[in-house]
């Protein structure tokens, strides 16, 4: 496995991806205790939170435990929970860019690095729209298209190589999370599943929230628009 794959890889407790991310959700766990805290002891009942597109891994890797919030993951394909974390965790299978939840059924919704992933900038505008019609508040990141080391492929700058060349790279190589295609057509597809943003296009999707951006080496590396 390559230095960057070591770095990069969600399943070790100690790597720079997961140190990171226990970063950024150390200046939000505040305001997010309290909020869950707010809720019980005004209604006596769990804090609801949707996370698109999360794992239990990812919360598992944060130390999770809050006996008061319920965590919904939703993601494409079905997900087991062990039994000894159901109350506070729960899994369903479904798409984020058209959930069928109710309106405003949750007290947050949370995502990590999926938005980038719907497919066309028309499925990110819907992802933000399907984000605000569930509820009020929410935590969505995604990674920085500026920063240098494009997180997918682990390539450097490689957000900024064109579609059709990088169709190509994908039929010839295995770069990392995009997978191997077949033909051209397919190689297009595969690309254009990781459309990345600039913080004044993230912003347009989430005109009311304040866009938090995680710097490395005075870099932008993420952006997390919050609205709590």
């Amino acid at each position: 496995m390559s230095i960057f794959k070591l770095l990069v890889n969600h399943q070790k407790k100690n790597s720079l991806v997961n140190g990171f991310r226990k970063k950024r959700f150390a200046k939000l766990q505040d305001d997010l205790f309290s909020l869950i805290q707010k809720k019980q002891t005004a209604q006596g009942s769990p804090f609801q939170m949707l996370d698109l597109g999360g794992d239990l891994n990812y919360w598992n890797q944060l130390q999770w435990d809050q006996p008061h919030c319920h965590i919904t993951l939703l993601n494409l394909f079905d997900m087991s929970i062990p039994n000894n974390q159901s109350l506070q965790i729960s899994a369903v299978k479904g798409n984020a860019i058209d959930t069928h939840f109710k309106d405003k059924q949750f007290d947050l919704v949370y995502s990590n690095s999926v938005i980038e992933h719907v497919g066309s900038y028309q499925n990110q505008q819907q992802f933000a729209s399907e984000v605000n019609r569930l509820s009020d508040k929410y935590i969505i990141q995604t990674p920085s298209l500026w920063f240098p080391l494009e997180p997918h492929s682990l390539i450097p700058f490689f957000q900024f190589i064109p579609h059709p060349i990088r169709a190509v790279l994908i039929m010839i190589f295995n770069i990392n999370y995009f997978p191997k295609a077949a033909t051209y057509a397919e190689g297009l597809r595969v690309s254009k599943t990781t459309l990345m943003f600039t913080k004044k296009r993230f912003q347009q999707l989430f005109p009311d929230a304040h866009i938090q951006v995680e710097k490395l080496m005075g870099i932008p590396k993420s952006y997390t628009a919050i609205k709590l």
